[in-house]
C-alpha cells in the first residue's frame, strides 16, 4: 500500500465534516478562508448552482498527518454512500481511538442496513464511547444487526439472555 500522500481526491463538505468531526458550516468557512483548498461545480441540483468539494490531501494536511490511498478510495466510496465503506472507515477510526468520528460512520452504514456496523455502533452505545452511554439504544442496534443474521450479535443476545 502506498505510504506517501495521494493524488487530489476531492469530497463533499459533508464528508469533511464527519473526517474532522467538525460542522459543515466550518467546512465550508475554511474553505472560503482558504484554511484547505477545494473546488466549485457548476450544477443545477443545488440552489446556489455550484457544487463545492474539498480537496482531501488539503484536509489532511490540516490534520496533520497523510492518508493512505486506500483509505482515501474508502472515503470517496464512503462519501458516495457505500454501507461497506462508511463501516470501513468508521472502524478505521474506531481503532484509531476517535470515538466519536467512528460512531457517526457506524450510525451511518447502520442507517443503510449493515449490519457489522450495527453491532459497533451498539458496542459505542453500551460503553459510552463517541456516543452517549445508552442501554437502550445499544440493545435496538444490536437486535437489529442480529435480525440480520449478525452471528456475534446474535451470541451478544444470547449471553444477555435473549432467545434468537
Amino acid at each position: 500500500m502506498e505510504t506517501s500522500c495521494p493524488s487530489t481526491a476531492f469530497i463533499s463538505p459533508q464528508m469533511a465534516a464527519l473526517l474532522t468531526g467538525k460542522t459543515v458550516r466550518t467546512i465550508h468557512n475554511w474553505l472560503d478562508s482558504g484554511v484547505i483548498a477545494g473546488q466549485q461545480l457548476p450544477s443545477s441540483q443545488v440552489p446556489s448552482g455550484v457544487l463545492r468539494q474539498v480537496d482531501l490531501s488539503s484536509l489532511a494536511a490540516k490534520d496533520q498527518h497523510c492518508l493512505l490511498q486506500g483509505f482515501v478510495d474508502c472515503v470517496k466510496q464512503a462519501d458516495s454512500g457505500d454501507a461497506e465503506a462508511l463501516n470501513q472507515v468508521g472502524i478505521y477510526f474506531y481503532w484509531s481511538g476517535d470515538h466519536t468520528i467512528a460512531s457517526s460512520f457506524f450510525e451511518a452504514a447502520a442507517k443503510k442496513g449493515h449490519a457489522d456496523a450495527m453491532d459497533f455502533l451498539s458496542a459505542c452505545y453500551f460503553n459510552g464511547k463517541g456516543v452517549e452511554k445508552n442501554q437502550g439504544l445499544g440493545l435496538r442496534w444490536l437486535g437489529s444487526a442480529a435480525a440480520l443474521g449478525h452471528s456475534l450479535a446474535r451470541g451478544k443476545l444470547r449471553a444477555l439472555g435473549f432467545e434468537v
